[in-house]
């Protein structure tokens, strides 16, 4: 089993902290029916609302299922080999160990895994609902970090953006608030990010 120490991630000032305290708890509040909530814009963020939420006493599996961009990896060296979220949608039929445990006994993360190409079939959707369902009995809450298009945020009970202050626009965010709706998503709030 792999294990990471990802206290390098969370190297935050106390008023972001607090702040992302306050965002985990109106997260859970709004998740009165389910247990999973995909983050789309947050990247790093999403996973510090993960840990903020653990922080509050719950058991948290973090996924990282943005498939088009490989954050942790990339950015911060983590789950290097990991099998992955990818790995699990292209053969779920397959036994694979992807559950990666960290220094902090009730946060574990899934990594994105080997992405080829990007592309996420219907099949493969439905195959990361089953991922969710054999992980949901075994965790407080699943936070998924999700690609921009939210392409496998519909099976997550919730599902919250992250926009940066500079770059918002309310057209733009109400189109994807739209298409999120549309394609299935539970559109929970949006976070402004400064």
């Amino acid at each position: 089993m792999y294990s990471v120490n990802i206290d390098k991630l969370m190297d935050i000032d106390s008023e972001k902290k607090e702040s992302l305290v306050q965002i985990a708890h109106n997260i859970t509040e709004a998740l009165s029916s389910g247990k999973s909530v995909a983050v789309i814009g947050g990247k790093v963020d999403t996973f510090r609302i993960a840990y903020s939420i653990m922080e509050a006493g719950n058991k948290v599996l973090f996924v990282d299922g943005d498939i088009t961009s490989d954050v942790f990896l990339g950015k911060y060296k983590l789950g290097k080999n990991a099998r992955g979220v990818m790995d699990y949608l292209k053969n779920p039929d397959e036994d694979y160990e992807l559950v990666c445990v960290t220094n902090h006994k009730e946060l574990d993360i899934i990594f994105t895994g080997i992405t080829e190409d990007g592309i996420v079939t219907q099949e493969e959707k439905e195959a990361f609902r089953k991922l969710l369902d054999k992980y949901n009995q075994n965790y407080d809450y699943i936070v998924v970090d999700s690609d921009d298009t939210g392409i496998l945020a519909e099976y997550c009970a919730g599902t919250v953006i992250i926009q940066d202050v500079k770059k918002y626009s309310i057209d733009d965010t109400n189109a994807l608030v739209k298409k999120l709706e549309q394609n299935g998503c539970n559109v929970s709030g949006v976070i402004m990010r400064e």
